[in-house]
């Protein structure tokens, strides 16, 4: 007995220490409309899935101390074999929690939807697209003109659309407090629809492994009032970037002019460890292996810390477009050009199918 409750009371001390008590429980401190819908979605389906649970526990302890074997009263029926009222609550029951997930499911499903604008006014929506980078998150203001690394910022109450792709494997777009994730993907466009109801800063990082540098792949969700974001576009289009404060630390951000397809193609990290890429050096023998080992000396190794918070005081343009095509030249040939581009400012439906392919289901906080 003393063995099984120190064992149950190290279990519960390992679960708080793993929620980080006195913490940030992200999922369920939410920030924004969406966010907060999926945590009370979430919690809605704990609680129901509890009706089982909470009364299976409490009957299994009790059963065990009716029927132990120094209980001389207990009712002792060897024949027994069937109860119709048992049978009614051991299906019954289930059938009817279960069917009320699935509506749950389904609603939530529709009213979440990543893809589902939060504003009926697309003119209201700010649009930032965002490429999911080796090991880095890249950020393109197609309205404003400008382009961040590892940060992003919007006014607050104001619908933020994302359109979201990847420029190598597949990754993971999430800012917990404001909304679920979204996979990113080569080749295609998710969309995720969000608003943060208050000013603040909101951890931002990859959900999804895609290589040994992707734990360096954060950035923080500034929320900020109209006119300060209006001002922060300002500062980064005249190239004063550089006197912006990114963090809590006083670090300053790194200002760059155009961000074009060479500046993007020099930001990709490399994927090995140093010792990985010298032992490519060393060991290559034929033309292949030492054309691989030259373009991983160049690459350098995966990061150990986050790429800077780097700003663009201009883009090229049609760059999110042409970084879709990319991957795209098998099925449309290799003449793909920018001006076959999607418009990223349309609805899903009226994109080209290959490019506007829905990639992901609706996204959950949980998930």
């Amino acid at each position: 007995m003393r063995q099984t409750t120190i064992t149950v009371l190290s279990l519960l001390v390992a679960a708080i220490a793993l929620t980080g008590c006195g913490g940030d429980m992200v999922l369920l401190n939410s920030a924004g409309p969406v966010a907060e819908g999926l945590s009370k979605l979430m919690m809605t389906a704990i609680y129901v899935m509890l009706l089982v649970v909470i009364p299976s526990i409490i009957m299994a302890i009790w059963f065990g101390w009716k029927y132990r074997k120094s209980n001389k009263d207990a009712d002792y029926q060897p024949h027994w074999a069937h109860s119709t009222a048992i049978e009614i609550v051991v299906w019954g029951v289930p059938i009817i929690i279960i069917a009320y997930l699935a509506y749950l499911a389904w609603w939530g499903s529709h009213e979440y939807d990543p893809y589902k604008p939060r504003s009926e006014n697309p003119t209201e929506q700010l649009t930032i697209q965002v490429i999911a980078e080796q090991f880095k998150w890249v950020f393109i203001y197609p309205e404003q003109n400008i382009a961040t690394v590892n940060e992003v910022r919007f006014p607050e109450n104001q619908q933020v659309a994302f359109r979201v792709t990847s420029n190598f494997t597949m990754n993971s777009f999430f800012i917990p407090k404001l909304a679920g994730q979204i996979y990113a993907m080569a080749g295609m466009q998710t969309q995720l629809h969000l608003s943060a109801t208050e000013t603040g800063k909101y951890r931002g990082f990859s959900a999804n492994y895609s290589g040994y540098g992707f734990s360096q792949m954060r950035f923080l969700a500034h929320s900020v009032t109209a006119p300060e974001f209006e001002q922060w576009v300002q500062t980064i289009k005249s190239g004063q970037g550089n006197t912006v404060i990114v963090d809590d630390k006083g670090t300053t951000a790194v200002q760059k002019g155009l961000l074009d397809q060479a500046e993007l193609k020099s930001l990709r990290d490399g994927n090995r460890a140093q010792f990985q890429i010298d032992a490519m050096v060393k060991t290559a023998r034929t033309e292949v292996e030492k054309k691989a080992a030259a373009t991983a000396q160049a690459e350098g190794p995966y990061p150990n810390h986050p790429h800077p918070v780097t700003y663009y005081s201009s883009v090229e343009a049609g760059l999110f477009e042409s970084v879709i095509n990319h991957y795209m030249s098998n099925y449309h040939g290799d003449d793909h050009h920018a001006e076959h581009a999607v418009d990223t400012h349309a609805a899903p439906s009226s994109q080209p199918e290959a490019v506007a392919h829905d990639a992901t289901t609706p996204a959950t906080t949980g998930e």
